[in-house]
């Protein structure tokens, strides 16, 4: 439990001329960073609130010791998107934005000070969820309760002590702060300036620095890494959070690293409250001091370093003291045709398709009285069809994506997160029209003109043998009703649903209302 009052120092575990950090190979020494730390804090205002958008990691870490010391919260937005810090600054009046120009210089020699203290109850930082679920919340960190939750990992992974770290994954980000600047500054870690993304950047920065190394990533980084065979040096352990971590991903890491992967279970609300080795095991067991508990499908963490109770967003199987199993997010739970399962569940067996590099299911908002699930996949040379093929023989056909959509890349954030935001705007992007300058529509009700009802069956048997396959041959139309007109240049989709072997259920739906639905008899090739 934190104590209300007293202090808790900004280092611990630092030798003299030990390393803080890493730049392009450089040690950086504990005794620099305190210099460049206390300069920049006689350049800022005191109190008040700071937007920390520095990239390089070192500069955040000057800067957060340097709000510190001035008694001014650091914000960290979700995103550092233009609009998002312009709407922070109005809604922190006052506050000002520390950028990576206004850290440093690094090479002057500054005149040697203690490393400070800080009192418990100080406010340090408000950080902001992700919106993966909504809109972003602000939640309000102490310095002692980052303290502690740092002190209660580092005993969860006591080879971090003095060790390197490469964080995949932005310091504004809960897990990063956690990870990257609260775990080094409370462990005598050094940490690396950069913020790899790519499996060669992540290779490279690994062997930039010296000693034992760790890496911070997401499921993302570590799947991109098992996938691209790049070699990595040897690693002393690796890191991960923000998302389910499936245990191939695990196994292959710790195969081409050489080191244990530990998952960490927390969220912004709460920071790291539990770890698993996931390549083993699929039971995660609280760090020291939070107690969990479980009725129905909520559970509520407690204790260690929360001043608070907090209710999880997940669904936990408790197993007895403090172990449990992660089911699923709580908002991730579909029920479609009186089944069930989860978005989480079903995303992991979309990832497991041969081929698929990246991919995920989403629920749009539903139309009154159905639920139909969306699925996009990174996919470089892999059709509609096999996909789908694959998915039916592992997931109930209720849960097969209407549609699926085969894109580039998925706009994951920083952290390796989809908000639901970007998720829309993707799914907008499978929406079509018809020009008003199509051929289709010459002498079509001229002066009134609507898009002809052969041309649009003619699309939907097209996408039918885009998502199925190309060997389907139609025999007939059982049934197809057209429900509004549909005029040029007004937007549509068509959603399709094998509802038989030798039948598609169609939907051609527009931006305001149904345009058309019902069922081609279809035909596979001998």
């Amino acid at each position: 439990m934190i104590e209300p009052v007293g202090l808790d120092p900004l280092l611990q575990g630092f030798a003299p001329g030990a390393p803080m950090g890493w730049r392009d190979g450089q040690s950086v020494p504990i005794e620099r960073f305190l210099g460049v730390a206390a300069a920049l804090a006689r350049r800022l205002p005191q109190g008040g609130h700071c937007i920390n958008a520095c990239e390089d990691r070192l500069n955040f870490l000057a800067g957060f010791a340097a709000a510190l010391m001035t008694r001014s919260v650091t914000l960290l937005p979700q995103s550092r998107a233009p609009n998002v810090l312009r709407d922070l600054g109005r809604s922190h009046a006052g506050a000002y934005r520390l950028a990576d120009v206004e850290v440093g210089p690094w090479q002057e020699r500054y005149e040697p000070i203690d490393a400070p203290a800080f009192p418990r109850d100080q406010i340090a930082v408000i950080l902001f969820t992700s919106g993966t679920t909504g809109t972003p919340r602000p939640h309000a960190k102490t310095w002692g309760s980052l303290v502690a939750g740092a002190r209660a990992l580092q005993a969860r992974v006591p080879d971090v002590v003095g060790a390197s770290i490469v964080g995949a994954v932005p310091p504004q980000h809960m897990w990063g702060l956690e990870t990257t600047v609260m775990l080094p500054l409370q462990s005598g870690c050094a940490v690396d300036s950069s913020c790899p993304l790519l499996p060669a950047e992540i290779a490279a920065a690994l062997a930039g620095i010296q000693g034992p190394r760790w890496l911070v990533a997401t499921p993302a980084h570590l799947r991109a890494c098992a996938l691209s065979g790049q070699p990595l040096p040897a690693l002393a352990g690796v890191l991960c959070s923000t998302a389910p971590l499936p245990e191939e991903t695990a196994q292959r890491v710790e195969e081409i690293g050489g080191a244990p992967v530990f998952e960490i279970y927390g969220s912004t609300e709460t920071g790291a409250i539990a770890t698993r080795r996931t390549a083993r095991t699929q039971v995660f067991e609280a760090v020291a001091g939070i107690e969990i508990s479980v009725a129905g499908d909520q559970a509520v963490a407690q204790g260690g370093h929360l001043h608070s109770p907090v209710d999880l967003n997940d669904v936990l199987l408790a197993k007895g003291g403090a172990q449990f199993v992660v089911q699923g997010r709580a908002a991730d739970l579909v029920k479609i045709g009186g089944k069930r399962s989860s978005l989480g569940a079903l995303t992991a067996e979309l990832n497991r398709v041969p081929g698929v590099l990246d991919g995920v299911f989403w629920l749009p908002d539903p139309a009154p009285g159905e639920s139909r699930l969306t699925a996009f996949a990174v996919a470089p040379g892999i059709d509609k069809a096999a996909i789908v093929a694959h998915l039916r023989d592992r997931i109930d056909p209720v849960f097969l994506p209407r549609p699926l959509m085969l894109v580039e890349s998925l706009p994951r954030n920083a952290a390796g997160k989809l908000s639901r935001d970007d998720l829309k705007a993707l799914a907008a992007q499978e929406w079509q029209s018809v020009p008003a300058s199509h051929p289709a529509l010459a002498g079509h009700f001229p002066g009134n003109p609507v898009v002809p009802g052969a041309w649009l069956l003619a699309l939907v048997e097209r996408a039918v043998r885009q998502q199925f396959g190309d060997g389907l041959h139609l025999l007939g139309m059982p049934e197809a009703s057209f429900r509004s007109p549909l005029r040029p240049e007004d937007r549509f989709r068509i959603v399709l649903d094998r509802i038989a072997q030798d039948r598609v259920g169609f939907r051609i739906e527009g931006e305001a209302a149904l345009v058309a639905d019902g069922t081609l008899l279809m035909r596979s090739s001998p």
